[in-house]
């Protein structure tokens, strides 16, 4: 059994050490026994008494009196002052001389390493901090009747979103301007260069999310993936090269996404996913809810919906509030775990960065795609408590551990109190209270 680690005082030492003396001299026992009796004895481990028989036998050859002393310096542990009386004047700093250690500590007039100490310890923490848009009296007012459209009036809970599919562009780059790597110690990092970060190779996609269906035995039916639609185009080489001849098609991005370019990858590419990938229990329309981009056609375009009629789809246009990227599921988290899984791969030209983000946009597991759209609805519950402002912070209710427990919800219900407040909020801003 392991005996417990605990601190001896000097005279304990000392009267340990006499007692392995006495029965050294008598000759009644071997080593291994006075060893083993003296752990027993005092309830030390057996290198303690190894170590304090040999320093108190080598006293006693030396013709010294016993006396086992600590070795420990007389000022021992934390080395200087934690300044703790300074902790509180952090906050009377502002925000622009706590953006890391050394300004911090210079500010308060301390060392670094007591800083440093403080996070270490929890007294302070790290926080990163994003610019968010600016809002105006009608963004707002906006952003709060959307929310409100977003609950089921029957049940009073936020609808289950199944009937809206996220529309949004994202631009997926071949390499990243500064990459972090694990290294060995001694190990060199890679050698990556190009002609300038400004112009590293990228292409726009257009993606297109639903909600993922499940059915009573948690098995996925529908994955909500429509599509990820690069804009890209085949152009011949105008000059031969050691890797291909002149007049080789190759595979190029498009640099200036129009609303011509738009039109046509929804009309060309996402109804026909629609059409093929859609549930076909599915009753009533469906909304393809798009952010307020230039690019991004009308509701009533001509051309789109001359495309809907052919379809024989309810499909509906719909834009959501003005500088509102967090009420879309794509910027919400979706584009994030995308740009990670990409980042796992190594393209070298424009075909292989289209083929291996379409292959992380099929690798996104479904499961994870239904917990971002019920983060959703926690976005759409903070900006009601907040009546309409983007100044509050993403709430988590531990969505893994619900699944665990096998209660995870479909929706959320917010307070009725919040939906009451948020009607009048709503009626005295038309009315210009």
């Amino acid at each position: 059994m392991r005996r417990p680690n605990r601190e001896l005082t000097d005279a304990e030492k000392t009267r340990i050490g006499n007692w392995i003396l006495i029965q050294r001299n008598n000759g009644m026992k071997k080593q291994r026994g006075i060893v083993n009796e003296a752990i027993h004895l005092f309830d030390v481990r057996r290198s303690t008494v190894q170590r304090i028989g040999n320093e108190a036998r080598e006293q006693y050859d030396n013709e010294q009196a016993v006396s086992i002393q600590s070795h420990k310096p007389k000022k021992c542990g934390t080395k200087g002052k934690l300044h703790l009386s300074k902790l509180p004047l952090i906050a009377q700093l502002p925000y622009h001389k706590r953006v890391n250690v050394r300004i911090l500590a210079k500010a308060l007039e301390i060392g670094k390493s007591t800083v440093y100490r403080w996070k270490q310890m929890g007294l302070i923490k790290p926080h990163s901090n994003a610019m968010k848009p600016s809002l105006t009296n009608e963004n707002v007012k906006q952003r709060v009747k959307w929310c409100l459209r977003a609950i089921d009036q029957n049940s009073g809970c936020f609808s289950d979103m199944y009937n809206v599919i996220h529309l949004d562009e994202k631009w997926f780059y071949m390499t990243k301007g500064t990459q972090r790597y694990y290294l060995l110690p001694g190990e060199l990092g890679p050698y990556r260069s190009c002609k300038s970060k400004r112009f590293i190779t990228k292409v726009m996609f257009l993606c297109a999310v639903a909600r993922p269906r499940f059915n009573a035995n948690k098995e996925c039916i529908f994955d909500g993936k429509i599509g990820m639609f690069p804009f890209v185009r085949w152009v011949p080489a105008k000059r031969r090269s050691r890797n291909r001849p002149a007049g080789t098609l190759e595979l190029k991005p498009v640099t200036s996404v129009t609303k011509e370019c738009y039109r046509n990858m929804l009309i060309r590419q996402v109804i026909p996913a629609i059409m093929q990938k859609w549930p076909t229990d599915h009753q009533g329309p469906i909304y393809l809810q798009q952010d307020n981009a230039r690019p991004h056609i009308k509701v009533n375009d001509r051309e789109w919906m001359e495309a809907v009629q052919l379809s024989n789809k309810q499909l509906r246009l719909i834009f959501q509030p003005p500088n509102s990227p967090y009420m879309n599921v794509l910027d919400l988290g979706f584009f994030r775990a995308i740009q990670s899984l990409k980042d796992q791969t190594c393209p070298r030209n424009t075909k292989e960065l289209v083929k291996n983000v379409k292959v992380a946009f099929r690798e996104f597991c479904p499961i994870k795609g239904n917990r971002v759209f019920l983060s959703l609805q926690l976005v759409l519950m903070e900006v009601m408590r907040v009546k309409g402002s983007n100044n509050y912070l993403q709430k988590h209710v531990g969505k893994e551990a619900l699944e665990r427990q096998n209660i995870f919800p479909v929706t959320f219900s917010p307070p009725p109190t919040l939906v009451q407040e948020c009607v009048a909020y709503v009626e005295a801003m038309q009315q210009g209270v």
